[in-house]
């Protein structure tokens, strides 16, 4: 014997369990009558219990007891981490910020009085004006100070030519 086809679906969801309990009770009484749905409603049963899984072990159920508060301890180890590293990576900044500071701004690391002797500036001393240069010699020697290349004399003199020397892209120079 088969079972009722209106009742198929029913039967499978009754035998999982997932019926409400107005369709069960349903089911049930028509399961008194009808013996090809009652086959079929063992033979569903037979075959959920074959893909059932076993019971927990013991082990396994302290493991799953445990599981919450472990995954909240590896997250707090976690965020612990990344504040320190977030704290070196605000150490290292400020520490480069401070050499910076001390490298590139004269006399920024000297404290007053321990120094040479500043020479007092007197009034006989003209400012320089636009149209001082520096002579050849003096500039030659800047440029060998600073490790640079001899400017071309066109090149100064020629507007265009600063715009061609400091068309540069600054990815390249770092």
């Amino acid at each position: 014997m088969t079972a009722c086809p209106d009742q198929e679906q029913r039967l499978d969801l009754h035998a999982a369990g997932a019926l409400e309990d107005d369709e069960a009770l349903g089911l049930i009484q028509h399961l008194e009558g009808c013996e090809g749905c009652r086959q079929a409603l063992a033979s569903s049963l037979e075959l959920l219990s074959l893909v059932a899984l076993p019971a927990l072990s013991p082990q396994e159920k302290t493991e799953l007891q445990e599981l919450p508060r472990r995954t909240l301890s590896e997250w707090r180890r976690g965020a612990r981490r990344q504040g320190l590293g977030l704290k070196t990576l605000g150490a290292l900044v400020a520490t480069a910020a401070a050499v910076t500071v001390v490298l590139l701004v004269p006399g920024a690391w000297r404290l007053p009085g321990l120094g040479p002797a500043e020479t007092p500036v007197t009034a006989t001393a003209a400012p320089a004006t636009d149209a001082e240069e520096l002579d050849a010699e003096t500039m030659a020697a800047i440029e060998a100070w600073a490790g640079l290349e001899p400017l071309d004399a066109v090149l100064l003199e020629d507007s265009e030519g600063w715009d061609e020397a400091l068309d540069f892209d600054v990815g390249e120079t770092l």
